[in-house]
């Protein structure tokens, strides 16, 4: 089997919304991202605070043949060089080369407005005012961006786990056996709503490195697939056996070893035993080292530009044709038990490391695709990945959260008014970040403009005045239009457990985190809070101007207090603590 050919593509239009903030990247040195902001300091961690704005990627073809292509950050590194030896002006897109000629200076952000860098009929003030780059033709605000579904690390814990020993056999570096966790692509594809359309998958690390897969077994060496069964076979991919040689074995002979045992799943093991998964050998999405008892390192960029690190996700696919770990091709030492064979299955170049991002293909028609070269890490930082694409795009009510996900039943009526749950603007169903129970809300008035679930500790929320307890659910961030100018409204909580009577409901602003007086807690799965447009107490904003846009988090408390301690309440501590 040939060598794997990992696809290397830059993607060019975003999916990461304006709103969401990014840990911005600066280059140590650089004097010029400090204009930009001088002249739009709102705009401080968002997309558009990065190099991407005025530099763009490249490519160029390597001593193999291929064509790597390379985002900004990278290709700045690769081509004007980490000693400043190269052409900065190699680097940079239109709207750079723009800003440098209108004189490089805060001024000229503001004189370069009017027009349209990148020539996609957007002036740059238009473009910046949509948070899309103004030096990307392939960015603009005439998009609309493909449906999308976001799964955190813990929500895939508890989604079909399947644990499997294997071999990693590469081609040019060391083979090893390895005892993955993690999810099954089809499992996961499944709940995402993947479309009767699709056709493939394509897995992307942030560093622009990606594979495809097809969804059924095609008999391309390459290509491997997520979905359908070895040909005339009830299995996914071949059993396999353990390969052990004492030649082989790096401890052994670190002068020219060529395979790493030292993963504990492989103690007790001889050569030629088979390997016996339960359930198969099938195509994950690995986030843990069983054996080892370890989640997988994430992934990060490394002095030469290579990702160094698996996690925290690992698209692992197994051998279509099980072999022998064999010798790296760079080795001089090929008189071996395993020497290099070039046909042989090299299935580890098809396991992307840190993967972040998973397009369903074909991308359904008038939507755009994601610029993970520069939004990946963000990912990473996260332990979230992404799945775009040819998946099931609806949103009935409008709120944000996909049917695939809100949907319960049809029966599913919260407010009694003959309208499901799914389907209504007033009522927002959806997986809480920490696991894959839902919450329910319900706006008494009003209906919810956009609804959605962050960790507690998402980088967009302040620390100031956190308390120290636990936040089992995360946080949920929502917006309720369509409310009279200083109006109140009452938002029903429905949580997977029963929520103790001395839990504590707090309002998340940039100023920091206070307590949300609330009532109708009696200790069942329920509470009403009460939120008035223009109330700084209640309204996220403080503004009221029709609309409550509020960050609210559930905190238990480590311990009761003595006088509310309640077998039930014990009950829901042991519960989420477990």
């Amino acid at each position: 089997m040939r060598t794997r050919k990992l696809v290397i593509l830059l993607i060019t239009l975003v999916l990461i919304p304006g709103g969401v903030l990014f840990a911005a990247y600066h280059h140590m040195g650089e004097r010029d991202s400090g204009k930009f902001l001088d002249a739009y300091p709102e705009l401080a961690g968002t997309k558009l605070d990065h190099c991407a704005l005025c530099h763009s990627g490249g490519s160029y073809v390597n001593n193999q043949g291929r064509t790597v292509t390379m985002g900004s950050c990278q290709w700045c590194h690769y081509s004007y060089g980490y000693d400043g030896s190269g052409d900065i002006a190699d680097t940079m897109n239109q709207y750079g080369i723009d800003f440098k000629a209108y004189g490089r200076n805060v001024a000229a952000v503001m004189a370069i407005e009017d027009l349209d860098s990148d020539g996609d009929g957007y002036t740059n003030a238009e473009e910046i005012a949509a948070f899309t780059y103004p030096g990307n033709a392939n960015d603009n605000p005439g998009l609309t961006v493909a449906p999308y579904r976001v799964y955190t690390l813990a929500q895939l814990e508890e989604m079909g786990r399947h644990t499997q020993f294997m071999l990693m056999n590469a081609s040019r570096s060391i083979d090893s056996y390895v005892e993955y966790t993690g999810t099954p692509v089809r499992d996961l594809l499944d709940d995402a709503g993947i479309l009767a359309n699709a056709t493939g998958i394509v897995a992307y690390a942030p560093d622009g490195w990606a594979q495809t897969h097809p969804l059924e077994y095609e008999a391309t060496d390459e290509m491997y697939h997520v979905y359908g069964n070895m040909p005339g076979q009830s299995y996914q991919y071949p059993p396999a056996a353990y390969y052990y040689s004492e030649e082989a074995d790096v401890a052994l002979n670190p002068a020219y070893g060529w395979c790493d045992y030292s993963d504990p799943s492989c103690v007790g093991r001889s050569n030629g035993d088979p390997i016996n998964v339960d359930g198969g050998l099938k195509a994950i999405l690995a986030y843990k080292r069983e054996a080892e008892g370890v989640y997988l390192d994430p992934g990060f960029l490394d002095a030469e530009n290579r990702i160094d690190g698996e996690g925290p996700f690992r698209m692992v696919v197994p051998q279509k044709s099980a072999n022998p770990p064999d010798q790296s091709s760079r080795s001089t030492e090929q008189d071996v038990i395993w020497p290099y064979v070039y046909e042989w299955d090299h299935n580890a170049g098809a396991c992307t490391k840190s993967t972040t991002i998973i397009k369903v293909e074909p991308l359904p028609e008038g939507t755009t695709d994601i610029d993970i070269l520069e939004a990946g890490w963000t990912f990473v930082d996260q332990n979230k990945i992404i799945v775009y694409g040819a998946i099931d795009g609806t949103d009935s009510n409008g709120n944000g959260i996909l049917d695939s996900e809100e949907f319960e039943s049809e029966t599913s009526d919260y407010s009694g008014d003959g309208i499901p749950d799914y389907m209504a603007p007033d009522t927002a169903r959806f997986r809480h970040v920490k696991g894959l129970s839902k919450i329910l809300i319900h706006c008494r008035k009003g209906e919810f403009a956009s609804v959605s679930a962050l960790a507690d500790d998402d980088p967009s929320l302040t620390d100031t005045d956190k308390p120290d307890m636990d936040f089992p659910y995360g946080a949920i961030k929502f917006s309720i239009a369509a409310v009279s100018n200083g109006a109140s409204t009452d938002v029903d909580m429905v949580f997977p457990e029963d929520v103790p009577t001395y839990a504590e409901l707090y309002l998340i602003t940039t100023a920091g985190w206070k307590s949300l007086s609330f009532g109708g807690n009696n200790g069942d799965d329920t509470i009403r809070v009460k939120l008035t447009d223009g109330d700084a107490a209640t309204d996220g904003d403080g503004n009221a101007d029709g609309a409550v846009r509020s960050v609210v988090a559930l905190g238990i408390p480590a311990e009761a207090p003595d006088e509310k301690k309640s077998s039930s309440s014990s009950c829901f501590i042991k519960t989420l603590l477990k």
